[in-house]
């Protein structure tokens, strides 16, 4: 996935930037620090202006387009399968952030119920031409779609621009030309002047000797073009990494920065594989790096999104201010702080869903599986066919993504489970096949609660209790920082019985945390691959799961205690 940035002055643009995209990199490298960024290191802090903590974004916000028009800055990111899709924040300072949308609502070509199809390497744009912003949202089969609107969060309209690739990169130039590259066959297309459709080609980039180029993305600084790609591979222990190239015209010839890569992965750094960048300028000069890592101890969070920032050598060339390993703790850019906050909890009082909401399908938009009006300040979920493990329940199955790596939540279900193993509560889930989750629900003719899951498709019930406070029941779980998940039930929402054991649902592969390996493992690789891109998401759901007939359940809020922004 790629993205760009624009910025504008109020006579018009200024200088316009744009930035890579998904996967992909360069050759292994020893890890060498140039004198000058020896001397940086030395140097400190230029701006005064205090630190801040990566990630920007945390939880799964991979393939990040960061894009600036004016003040603002607009983000968006590779949502795969799920929808609304490919999801969009908004900031002004960099460093807090808020939901603002989505690109489209349901996607009719994208799989419900699988993680590695749907929508990969997106990119958002701003064409100055006619004031639009545009999201290049490529499905995993390489097919393009256009969404545009005159207002970045929505609604979009959408154009199928063909079967041009993925991790498209969006560039404007300062003479309204437009132009776009994607990943796989490095061809830089001319655009006509709505962004919506490829005229010419322009160039085609000589990537020989790159590991999986992808993540392309170009922007312009005085009289040269820089085009950044990522390479070796997005995935972990791959050594990921970002390089440049850059040309004093489009049609190239591209020469390659000598000091390729600028930011790699260092095996025993705190964040690993650094992909998909992009490049922006602040309001006082400052120039940052936007890209997705992640941190091995922690796969339930995915690829989050990182910034860091840059110098330029004397020869016009970027380098990390601090060196080309992902830092934790940066220099804050000089823009005023914003007071936004990334939406978790929900009390259920708008007639609308909360941006935070998304589906592992299309969602039912239709009333007939869930409402937020039926009963004023409680969301309505009639109980989908099968359990969690189904992909006709999935339209009764909510997710948000997981941004914390301590929190809790909450909920209150007012649910009267008489038949089948039919039942109403709150999951953590990556995927129909690997999720757990508590539950009022009821076995053999007598209400229970209980908590079960699946691990690799295979469904365990663990523990359970007699449910003797009725059809209105309080359920939390609480993870403890460690992808330890806890579970607890009560009548009252203050008074709380823990129930079982705990889960732990880490990575299950070879970065295991104590020796052992996560069951289920809800990270964004999983076993053998099989669920990967996207992260762990928690939620509320109710399923039928055997009972006759179908049954609303009533949720009053769903609360969320954790330390994200």
């Amino acid at each position: 996935m790629s993205g760009k940035e624009v910025w504008l002055g109020r006579s018009g643009p200024i200088e316009t930037r744009c930035r890579p995209s998904e996967r992909g990199i360069l050759p292994v490298v020893e890890l060498k620090i140039p004198l000058f960024l020896l001397m940086a290191l030395l140097r400190g802090p230029a701006d005064g202006g205090g630190s801040y903590s990566n990630p920007i974004i945390p939880g799964n916000w991979s393939d990040p387009a960061v894009i600036r028009v004016g003040d603002d800055f607009y983000s968006a990111c590779s949502t795969m399968g799920w929808q609304p899709g490919a999801a969009i924040m908004h900031s002004r300072d960099l460093l807090n952030w808020r939901y603002l949308g989505y690109a489209y609502r349901q996607h009719p070509e994208i799989p419900a119920g699988r993680t590695n199809a749907g929508g990969w390497g997106l990119e958002m744009g701003y064409n100055p031409n006619n004031k639009t912003y545009i999201v290049y949202a490529p499905l995993s089969n390489g097919r393009l779609y256009a969404h545009y609107s005159k207002d970045p969060a929505g609604p979009y309209k959408v154009k199928e621009m063909g079967r041009l690739g993925t991790d498209p990169g969006f560039f404007a130039d300062e003479d309204g030309g437009l132009y776009l590259i994607l990943s796989e066959r490095a061809v830089i297309w001319r655009l006509s002047d709505d962004g919506l459709s490829t005229r010419e080609k322009v160039a085609k980039i000589d990537k020989s000797g790159i590991k999986t180029f992808e993540g392309p993305d170009i922007f312009k600084r005085g009289s040269y073009y820089y085009l950044v790609y990522s390479g070796n591979g997005t995935a972990p222990h791959e050594g990921g990494c970002v390089g440049t190239m850059r040309a004093e015209n489009l049609a190239g010839p591209w020469q390659r920065d000598p000091h390729n890569p600028q930011i790699v992965t260092d095996p025993a750094a705190e964040i690993q594989g650094p992909q998909h960048a992009t490049l922006i300028r602040t309001n006082p000069g400052w120039w940052y790096v936007f890209y997705h890592a992640h941190e091995l101890s922690y796969y339930s969070l995915g690829r989050q999104t990182c910034m860091q920032p840059v110098e330029w050598t004397d020869d016009g060339w970027w380098r990390l201010r601090a060196g080309p390993v992902p830092r934790r703790t940066c220099e804050k850019p000089d823009l005023a702080e914003c007071d936004f906050r990334l939406a978790q909890s929900d009390e259920f009082d708008s007639r609308q869903l909360g941006p935070q909401w998304f589906f592992h399908c299309r969602p039912d938009y239709s009333g007939k599986s869930w409402s937020l009006s039926e009963r004023p300040g409680h969301l309505r979920i009639t109980t989908g066919p099968g359990d969690i493990s189904s992909i006709e329940a999935l339209p009764c199955v909510f997710l948000q993504r997981v941004i914390d790596k301590r929190f809790e939540f909450s909920t209150e279900v007012a649910f009267d489970a008489a038949d089948g193993r039919e039942a109403a509560g709150i999951h953590m889930y990556h995927d129909p096949q690997m999720n757990f989750w508590l539950v009022s629900t009821v076995r053999g003719g007598r209400k229970t609660i209980e908590v079960g899951k699946y691990s690799d498709g295979v469904r365990t019930d663990l523990w359970s209790v007699p449910n003797t406070i009725g059809n209105r029941v309080c359920l939390r779980i609480t993870v403890d920082g460690a992808e330890t998940a806890s579970f607890h039930y009560g009548g009252d929402g203050k008074n709380w019985k823990k129930l079982g054991e705990s889960i732990y649902f880490g990575d299950s592969g070879r970065d295991l945390r104590s020796g052992r390996g996560g069951d289920p493992d809800l990270g964004w690789i999983g076993p053998g691959g099989r669920n990967k891109w996207t992260a762990a998401t928690f939620g509320v759901f109710a399923v039928r799961d055997g009972a006759k007939k179908p049954k609303k359940a009533y949720f009053d809020y769903i609360r969320v205690k954790g330390q994200a922004k």
